[in-house]
């Protein structure tokens, strides 16, 4: 039976995981829900019968042991470090999979079904299916050396340590329908596989970025294989407009911040009194004063009149959830930077079309002031509340889904 030893600094990529024996055909994917960004990457921060599931996976013979948390860059890592070892020929995948994010759903149509010329995993059930950090080789190599023993939604230990121990034996052993053993590594030559990072927030990405986003990463892969790599003056012009992006965002927040404070300090509060922060009234008055649109019958200018109403009932609804416990969760900042990024792309649109240059400036105010109104939004993500046990609407998310109402608006075709 062949096995092969990996790279000397394998596994090459972080992640809340143990590592067992490498020469083991089996790594076990736990699905974790607990919330976005509060989950230090220490096994023993777990919660309790996730922890048990990789613990025991582990001490059983997986090669690799660990948790499934978002459906883009956590299953890059899984591929990177499985792809990277040859032996590992099963997937063991259990635990309860998070309404939303979906993730052992999407790593499950991947290995069915692989992807698409835009890097989006065909047939996932998540928003933001998106594989853009990790070569295309090593995707190919995985779904090609890996069989998935699908076990969503079971949490017993047990049972999980069963399909690990069945995965190794040398003669085909039944567990629940596969007939599991150890046929030997995939192939004798190791190739190490990493992520480039080239989209560091997948989930702010939006469908019509993907030929964008797509034609970058052709184009940097183009470069690397003529030049054998990327000079630092080059990476310095394109890193640059990011950082003045992210410091911009930054000093923009903290001047918020400070204004709060002076506005404070000039009005004393006793240390007897509790005081109680007024809480902003939906209907209060909080669209821009820009000239009222006339309706023409001109179809490039219904086209921006219908996209600014759709924008003003989802800024309704954004400034009505920020004093809500949406205000410090993960999706209504994610759905204010996607808005963001909509009307600012709305307003090259603007610049583009033919329309004459007082309509534009007419339309242009608006669109400006739905952007000013943007600062004084969340754009910083905290922890889903729903999946931290806070929110309990049903299965849906109206912060998220503010955003769908720009799907009802009838747009002619341009």
């Amino acid at each position: 039976m062949l096995k092969v030893k990996p790279k000397e600094d394998y596994p090459l990529e972080t992640g809340c995981y143990l590592s067992g024996n490498p020469c083991s055909p089996v790594a076990v994917v736990a699905l974790l829900t607990t919330p976005y960004g509060k989950l230090p990457a220490d096994v023993d921060a777990l919660p309790v019968e996730v922890e048990r599931l990789v613990k025991t996976a582990v001490e059983v013979g997986a090669a690799l042991a660990g948790t499934l948390q978002t459906e883009n860059i956590g299953i890059e890592k899984i591929i990177a470090n499985i792809a990277s070892n040859p032996n590992i020929r099963y997937i063991v995948l259990c635990g309860k999979d998070s309404e939303g994010h979906y993730p052992g759903g999407t790593l499950k149509a991947l290995i069915e079904n692989g992807i698409n010329k835009k890097r989006t995993i065909i047939g996932a059930p998540s928003a933001t299916p998106y594989l853009f950090n990790i070569p295309i080789e090593a995707i190919d190599v995985f779904r090609k050396q890996v069989t998935l023993v699908d076990m969503i939604g079971e949490e017993n230990h047990e049972t999980v340590a069963k399909a690990v121990w069945s995965c190794y034996q040398e003669e085909p052993t039944e567990f629940k329908g596969y007939s599991l053993y150890d046929s030997g590594a995939y192939s004798e030559e190791v190739t190490s596989f990493k992520l480039g990072m080239k989209v560091a927030h997948p989930e702010m990405v939006e469908e019509w970025e993907l030929d964008e986003i797509i034609k970058d990463i052709e184009d940097s892969k183009e470069r690397i294989e003529k030049t054998g790599g990327i000079s630092m003056e080059e990476l310095k012009v394109d890193e640059r407009p990011k950082l003045d992006a992210f410091i911009s965002q930054r000093l923009l927040r903290i001047a918020e911040e400070l204004k709060d404070i002076a506005e404070l300090l000039g009005q004393p509060v006793s240390l007897q009194e509790k005081k109680v922060m007024p809480v902003k009234s939906v209907t209060e008055k909080i669209f821009p004063t820009a000239p009222k649109i006339e309706v023409e019958e001109d179809e490039t200018s219904i086209y921006f009149i219908n996209q600014l109403r759709g924008y003003n009932a989802v800024f309704a609804a954004f400034h009505a959830l920020k004093n809500d416990m949406c205000g410090a969760g993960l999706n209504l900042p994610v759905a204010v930077n996607k808005a963001t990024k909509n009307l600012e792309k709305l307003k090259r649109d603007l610049e583009a079309s033919s329309l004459p240059a007082p309509k534009k400036n007419e339309i242009g105010l608006r669109i400006d002031d739905l952007l000013k109104q943007t600062e004084k939004l969340p754009t910083e993500l905290g922890p889903c509340q729903k999946t931290a046990g806070n929110c309990k609407i049903g299965v849906g998310c109206f912060a998220y889904g503010a955003l769908d109402v720009m799907k009802l608006i009838t747009e002619p075709k341009r």
